[in-house]
């Protein structure tokens, strides 16, 4: 939504309280009073996030605004209601200056959060959100009546930034960490080139008998809810393609061709499954790895299934992506069929938020479903509207069964719990691992 509107969009919604006020109150969250480092896109989906279940309970209305600023109004929730949230933001942004140095009060404005009872006084709200609008649109600064102006720098667009260089990197395995039996090298030199015939040749062939299992990587996917303490919940076991690349190729694989792709993820998901690899863990509830319809349905799944031994099923998750599913239906409707009835549960992998909005989940026989965080910026495919219909998705099929994979950055975290997501994987939850000599 563009920054007249969300604007123009308040200002008509205060104006429709007149004679609705009875039992509101609001909160104006005052972000653009923050130092720059703490006005940063993830600050504010974090605040967002937290008071998301007002919403949630109360049917609470939340206004984003281009400063960075939050207004919420909310109907029959009390100050004891409204203030714990408030907390948890003011507990995220301790380090601020500003916020530091503030004593709050419950129901008591201060530099930080302005508070109003809309039943006391309608008119002094709704005076107040013409005046804050009237400096948005003007890109000035805003003088509320308790505080000097706060300088708010005008913002051209809504878009999602990344954090300060301060903030770790993404971490890549150090290349003496490839741990491989000898692979000859294509004998061709690739540059950067997309996957075509000649190609995906090349690779399969320098892969024949080589010890595939070997590249296999692990990477916990974590239960973030708020403040508290990542848990481990699933340890998923694959190969990164970029990983196989760099020991197969002296250049990069820009871009997939999805069939052939797939033909490359069949063949490395057969050689996978026909290694046993070990499912055991005692770091986390379960485990997963990566599988195709069509390795389900051969021999070298009966191989794998045959290594578990008598070792609960229930505790293995079997990932599927989504191309695979929707380009073979009936191929992924024997696999799914076929470890169900062994046991097994099902991880449905590779979603864009948006495709995720569109599925049919149940009829996929998925106990998880992976969305992927996409690339660019987030106004590019996020609006209000699509915040809130993804969250209620997430409502629907349970928050411990939706996972946001990518995540490279904290903000990828506090955009998934902006959006009802709880469980993440990607560098900023974890880094890639190792598997150790007993895992294979």
């Amino acid at each position: 939504m563009s920054k007249s509107n969300t604007i123009e969009r308040m200002v008509d919604y205060a104006r429709g309280l007149r004679r609705h006020a009875e039992g509101r109150r609001a909160v104006h969250v005052k972000m653009s009073a923050l130092e720059r480092e703490f006005r940063q896109e993830h600050y504010r989906l974090f605040a967002a996030s937290a008071l998301r279940g007002l919403v949630t309970k109360f049917g609470a209305t939340i206004f984003s605004l281009p400063n960075a600023d939050i207004v919420l109004v909310v109907k029959d929730a009390s100050v004891d209601d409204i203030d714990p949230p408030l907390n948890n933001i003011r507990r995220k942004l301790k380090k601020s200056a500003v916020v530091a140095r503030l004593d709050p009060v419950q129901g008591v404005s201060d530099d930080f959060v302005t508070w109003f009872d809309l039943e006391e006084d309608y008119d002094g709200f709704n005076t107040y959100v013409e005046r804050l609008s009237t400096a948005l649109e003007a890109g000035a600064a805003f003088r509320d009546d308790l505080e000097a102006a706060i300088k708010a720098p005008p913002v051209k667009k809504l878009e999602i930034k990344k954090p300060a260089s301060s903030e770790t990197p993404p971490l890549k395995p150090p290349a003496r960490h490839v741990r491989m039996m000898p692979i000859d090298a294509p004998a061709h030199t690739f540059e950067d080139r997309e996957l075509d015939p000649e190609l995906l040749l090349a690779i399969t062939k320098a892969l024949h008998g080589a010890d595939i299992a070997g590249q296999l990587r692990k990477q916990p996917v974590m239960a973030i809810i708020g403040e508290g303490e990542m848990m481990p919940v699933l340890v998923h076991k694959w190969i990164p393609r970029h990983l196989l690349y760099e020991v197969l190729l002296k250049g990069r694989v820009l871009g997939a061709n999805r069939w052939l792709d797939g033909y490359l993820e069949d063949y490395i998901a057969k050689r996978v499954l026909a290694s046993t690899p070990s499912m055991a863990n005692i770091d986390s509830l379960a485990s997963s790895i990566r599988v195709t319809s069509a390795a389900v349905m051969s021999d070298s799944f009966d191989l794998f299934d045959g290594s578990i031994g008598a070792a609960p099923r229930s505790k293995i998750v079997l990932e599927f992506g989504a191309v695979d599913i929707i380009a073979n239906p009936v191929v992924y409707s024997a696999a799914s069929e076929k470890v169900l009835s062994l046991g097994y549960r099902i991880s449905i992998a590779d979603l864009h938020p948006l495709s995720f909005l569109a599925i049919e989940y149940d009829k996929l026989n998925g106990t998880f479903v992976k969305l992927v965080k996409p690339e660019g910026p987030v106004g590019n495919w996020l609006t209000e509207e699509t915040e809130t219909a993804i969250h209620r998705k997430v409502d629907r099929v349970g928050q411990a069964r939706v996972i946001l994979d990518a995540c490279h950055e904290p903000a990828d975290i506090d955009l998934g719990h902006l959006m009802g997501i709880t469980l993440f994987q990607g560098q900023a939850v974890a880094p890639l691992a190792e598997l150790s000599p007993e895992e294979f």
